[in-house]
């Protein structure tokens, strides 16, 4: 039996041990903070970050935890030949759920929970693809070093960090995107704006949808005067949107609340937004505001074409683009949005196309998060190596593609995301009931065996 087959008998014979440990880091709500008592990203992300570091600890990997921006775990001796990138920290709960968030649910072969896929189910199964090579006794030549952050749903502060205090391996993957291979992410920008009412131009209605910058909103609330429950009916009937409305009315003020689907900002198409649904009911109703947003940001478009910025290209599609946060009182307004552009395309050219469509509406941009689009060379023997991987496990042919998120390797220059997700498959990532699949956890821990001893070499041939 060659190692390939000796890994993948281990991890199926292990397969519980690995879903008791999922168990335990899911357990924890670690949804970051920033600077939150005291600590980098809160107390739930430092108690994640230790978690896994006992984990890896107990498996036998020395390790080391960086003021609890990031903890380290090594598996060999000298300097480490591939850094394995994963996060611990999640984003909020949400909306939807119809089982536990902070806790693992198995049901018909699935494990359902906050971080399932994003990204503690594929940190905790890559720590097996070590306890496999370790507990087989499979001699490497070269060392690995896992790097689990505990803020990367907050903008990746915790690996800036680490960089500043350590050298980044040469080679780096990360199991939070899509298997085959991610040599391409799409530029990103989270952008906020803010406008405020004169006297004239101050709405008699209140609107609330705040939630993370990254995900599609599942509901949104509004309070109006001076209509009936009877108007806004008649307005959510003309408007027809697939969202769902529940609607109250007393003491003069209407309540409105919109339901939709969540998803990743990444992948608005994924979801129902709840925010642009009720500012086209809103828009109906004739309040001025929410019909320059309706306008700005159509129920259902999803490419930025109303912003002009629906650019594309054949590496990485088209431009996409999610309203996702909005605080409207008779003061002023106040929007964030999550887009994401194409690889042919600069930060300048798409943050300047959208600061244009925003002023001309009265908008000022008040805080911008950016990163420029990421592409890897896929002619590598790093690469090579990857594909033969995920080859041996699965039988399937391994390709390089574009993948809409951002992830710890953008931007590294022999980085890509490796996993953990099937290719087209969402598995509700940043929505409720987010989950992964057993069978695509034992993947994981079985692809990134066979990549860690492809790229760390064995003593002898595989």
């Amino acid at each position: 039996m060659n190692y390939s087959e000796k890994i993948n008998k281990y991890i199926d014979e292990h397969t519980e041990d690995m879903l008791r440990d999922l168990k335990g880091l899911m357990q924890i709500n670690s949804a970051a903070e920033i600077n939150a008592d005291g600590l980098p990203f809160g107390k739930g992300s430092a108690k994640a970050l230790e978690y896994i570091r006992q984990l890896a600890e107990n498996i036998g990997m020395s390790t080391e935890n960086f003021e609890n921006y990031a903890v380290t775990a090594d598996h060999g001796s000298g300097a480490p030949t591939l850094g394995i990138l994963a996060h611990v920290d999640v984003v909020p709960q949400g909306e939807g759920w119809t089982k536990p968030c902070f806790d693992l649910t198995v049901e018909n072969g699935k494990v359902y929970g906050r971080g399932a896929i994003d990204d503690k189910g594929p940190a905790v199964a890559s720590l097996y693809a070590v306890k496999a090579i370790k507990e087989l006794g499979i001699p490497l030549k070269n060392s690995v070093r896992y790097i689990f952050g505990g803020g990367e749903e907050l903008g990746c502060e915790d690996i800036e960090y680490y960089c500043q205090k350590k050298q980044l391996p040469q080679c780096v993957i990360t199991p939070d995107g899509e298997f085959p291979i991610v040599n391409a992410e799409k530029g990103m920008a989270h952008i906020t704006a803010k406008k405020s009412f004169t006297e004239e131009s101050a709405v008699n209605a209140k609107i609330t949808c705040k939630g993370a910058v990254n995900a599609v909103p599942a509901k949104a609330q509004a309070a109006l005067c001076g209509y009936s429950a009877g108007d806004v009916y008649k307005a959510i009937d003309t408007a027809k949107t697939s969202a769902e409305f529940t609607v109250s009315e007393s003491g003069g003020v209407v309540e409105i609340t919109s339901h939709g689907k969540s998803a990743h900002g990444s992948r608005p198409q994924l979801g129902v937004n709840a925010l642009t649904a009720l500012v086209k009911v809103l828009s109906i109703l004739g309040i001025k505001e929410c019909a320059v947003l309706s306008r700005l940001f159509p129920f259902e478009e999803t490419d930025g074409a109303s912003l002009g910025i629906n650019f594309s290209d054949e590496v990485s599609g088209s431009t996409t683009l999610a309203f996702t946060v909005c605080e409207m009182t008779e003061n002023g307004c106040e929007i964030s949005l999550d887009c994401r552009f194409p690889v042919s395309r600069t930060v300048n050219e798409v943050v300047g196309g959208i600061e244009k469509a925003l002023s001309a509406n009265g908008y000022e941009i008040t805080h911008k998060q950016t990163m420029e689009a990421h592409h890897v060379d896929e002619n590598t023997p790093f690469i090579d190596a990857l594909k033969r991987a995920y080859e041996k496990v699965t039988g399937e042919k391994a390709s390089c593609v574009c993948e809409t998120g951002v992830t710890y390797a953008h931007n590294m220059p022999q980085g890509v995301a490796f996993g953990a997700a099937p290719r087209g498959e969402d598995c509700n990532m940043h929505s409720a009931d987010e989950y992964i699949s057993i069978e695509q956890l034992k993947n994981v821990a079985k692809i990134y065996a066979n990549a860690i001893t492809e790229i760390c070499k064995t003593e002898e041939d595989i």
